[in-house]
């Protein structure tokens, strides 16, 4: 048997139930992610924005930790992921829906 995620293909991840975006996660928050959405913010760009992530290691399956926001709650978030630190603008964290995991 399979451990696969399995998704439905008529809806964007976003419509998902139980999928949350990287930007709405709570700090210390444990994650899997389940895929890269698309975001209406980067227009024409949008392609590209999400290969970069994807070429950083924001890939379906990698397991992820918010580790804490810029001032006040803003701009950037970090994140660690396959051991490497990130800092992404919300913008970007919002293209990438997780699932919460136990840790």
């Amino acid at each position: 048997m399979s451990n696969a995620l399995a998704l439905p293909t008529d809806l964007p991840l976003s419509a998902t139930p139980d999928f949350q975006s990287l930007d709405r996660l709570a700090k210390g928050c444990v994650a899997r992610i389940v895929g890269i959405d698309n975001h209406g913010g980067f227009g024409s760009n949008d392609t590209l924005v999400t290969q970069r992530l994807k070429e950083l290691g924001f890939l379906p399956g990698a397991r992820l930790r918010v580790i804490g926001f810029g001032l006040f709650g803003h701009d950037p978030i970090a994140v660690h992921v396959n051991g490497t630190k990130f800092a992404l603008r919300r913008a970007e964290a919002r293209k990438i829906l997780t699932e919460a995991i136990d840790e």
